[in-house]
């Protein structure tokens, strides 16, 4: 008799708790508006990324490498005058491996393959056509890519974030207004959490092959698009 008091009391109880807990989630779920808002800036680029390749292929392992270095060490000090080395260059570890051609229906063994890869921020972009008429005198290989961006990404996207908590806070209003109701604290706020290098770079897909020959003349001309930064805000108030 004592354990089915002890048990029935055990029962209540959870029966208590489990209705205590419904309530407490319904009562949550009431009263509140859910808008979204959306803040964007267009802005024109301050700076461009280059990707510059250089690869080689010899008879010699050693010989690939030996190239490769050297037209790096060439193509670094030019970029120097342009940037600085720490902030600016950045410059991958030599990969060496056997290179193969299709011939004849076949893979055949041409010798061995030595690349790096450097990456290379400009920031005045009145030296662009100056500085690719400069890179197409050397040895390079290639541009792999051409990315337009902006200095400030960051602080420009901080700045789409109010435009977006704005609009959304402007909704709400509009929508309250109309249900005859009035908002009131704010619940919930959060971004959509999009990364600057994921939403605002401009690439021109161009991947420039110079077969490791330097052509010299002019540089390139591009007209960079203008960038947009975009930010996504999502909120909840209380309704009043």
């Amino acid at each position: 008799m004592k354990k089915q008091t002890i048990a029935m009391f055990f029962i209540c109880l959870s029966s208590i708790i489990l209705i205590s807990s419904c309530g407490s989630v319904s009562k949550e779920s009431e009263n509140r508006i859910r808008v979204s808002g959306e803040g964007k800036i267009r802005i024109m680029p301050d700076q461009v990324t280059l990707t510059i390749n250089t690869t080689f292929t010899k008879p010699r392992m050693v010989d690939a490498v030996r190239e490769t270095q050297a037209t790096v060490d060439t193509v670094i000090a030019l970029l120097q005058k342009y940037g600085h080395q720490k902030e600016d260059i950045k410059t991958s570890s030599v990969s060496a491996n056997k290179d193969y051609q299709y011939i004849g229906n076949t893979n055949k063994f041409i010798g061995y393959q030595a690349q790096q890869t450097i990456d290379f921020v400009l920031h005045d972009l009145s030296k662009f056509t100056e500085l690719t008429g400069k890179l197409l005198e050397t040895k390079i290989s290639g541009i792999g890519s051409i990315s337009f961006d902006h200095s400030k990404a960051d602080s420009i996207l901080r700045e789409a974030d109010l435009i977006a908590y704005d609009d959304a806070l402007k909704s709400a209003k509009k929508l309250a207004s109309r249900a005859d109701v009035k908002i009131g604290k704010l619940l919930f706020l959060s971004n959509d959490g999009s990364a600057s290098n994921e939403s605002t770079q401009y690439r021109t897909g161009m991947a420039l092959e110079t077969f490791n020959k330097g052509y010299g003349g002019e540089g390139f001309k591009i007209a960079p698009e203008v960038l947009e930064f975009k930010r996504t805000i999502f909120t909840e108030f209380e309704i009043k």
